[in-house]
């Protein structure tokens, strides 16, 4: 298959989407201190503003030991379902918000184990609390592991990696009858891929997570995410899957679609040629985005950075137009000013 030019372009200058843990989403933005990723000019990103405050409180809630408050805040987002204009759910980034950085000192990550101990003994019967510490030891789990390839990982890696998942699986099974929280399921799933349940396991739970909220869409980029050939799916598994949630009951349609394909975009160099992604679907599936979230320019950067790795120069060039100059930072990486090299792509006429 020919190699068109835009996608040589994109090549040479490095042009891979954010690889992102599996509740990212449409969202470009970091885990890393517990804020969003920077933008390019927050000053006219009212969405960016939003995100941030959200953040910064949240955590102050956390640094402070406010569980009283970290619990209202909880239960709230619960029940109201709010998002944010691009269409994330913020129960979902206020779990995000608590995360500890990943290069923290493992003096670090047991200061942390111990406040959530702490909030589960002030608060017995509170899921946020118990989904909080699950989290918090399933990513201490990956900590202990690190990165490497499995061969690489040292007998201590492996043994506090199993020590910690089954922590964490505990603490959910424990929780599982308190009251119900998508975020359970989540971690649940991720639970599941740190300790290789079967298949016909793993789908099992996605069965019953989607049951509980269809519209979850961090659900279905878990399973997707499990089903790379990577872990323990083969060619063509998670393309296949991605596009059953379009016709679920109560869901989202191709806006679910859709991000699962940017989502795992991350692990391609062009995803819609090395995969069996449809840009057909996943382009629907971002103009019905941009109808519901509107006010998004994240979703207007990431859709028009997808329509370039898809070679949709007319696409593009509408999206760019719409972008204008100042562009949504942390979807387009800074080496080689990719941003205006895509733009120039795009309104040239050849």
């Amino acid at each position: 298959m020919p190699v068109s030019s835009m996608t040589l372009l994109m090549k040479a200058c490095g042009f891979l989407t954010l690889i992102a843990l599996p509740l990212a989403a449409v969202s470009c933005r970091d885990k890393g201190n517990g804020a969003p990723h920077e933008a390019a000019s927050p000053g006219v990103d009212n969405e960016y503003q939003e995100m941030t405050a959200f953040y910064g409180e949240t955590r102050q809630f956390y640094n402070n030991r406010n569980f009283a408050k970290l619990e209202q805040l909880g239960d709230e987002l619960r029940s109201s379902k709010a998002k944010f204009p691009s269409g994330e759910w913020k129960i979902l980034h206020f779990y995000t918000s608590l995360d500890c950085r990943d290069e923290e000192e493992d003096g670090m990550w047991q200061l942390h184990e111990q406040i959530y101990k702490d909030w589960e003994s002030k608060f017995p019967k509170s899921i946020t609390a118990r989904v909080s510490h699950a989290r918090f030891m399933a990513d201490y789990a990956w900590q202990a592991r690190g990165s490497d390839y499995a061969g690489q990982v040292t007998e201590e890696g492996w043994r506090l990696f199993g020590e910690r998942l089954a922590t964490a699986h505990s603490i959910l099974d424990q929780s599982k009858s308190l009251a119900p929280c998508p975020l359970w399921w989540h971690t649940r799933l991720k639970v599941a891929l740190g300790q290789s349940e079967k298949p016909a396991d793993f789908e099992a739970l996605f069965q019953e997570a989607t049951k509980s909220e269809p519209q979850f869409f961090y659900f279905d980029q878990s399973r997707a995410y499990y089903l790379l050939p990577r872990w323990h799916g083969k060619v063509g598994d998670w393309e296949a899957v991605a596009e059953s949630a379009i016709a679920r009951e109560g869901g989202l349609g191709l806006e679910t679609y859709a991000r699962v394909v940017n989502e795992q975009s991350g692990f391609y160099d062009d995803v819609f040629k090395e995969s069996k992604a449809s840009w057909r679907k996943t382009k629907k599936g971002f103009d019905e985005m941009l109808m519901r979230y509107p006010e998004s320019r994240e979703i207007l950067n990431v859709y028009c950075r997808l329509a370039c790795l898809a070679d949709d120069r007319e696409r593009a060039k509408e999206l760019f137009q719409k972008i204008g100059p100042v562009p949504e930072a942390s979807c387009w990486r800074k080496k080689g000013n990719q941003f205006e090299r895509a733009k120039a792509w795009a309104m040239s006429e050849r």
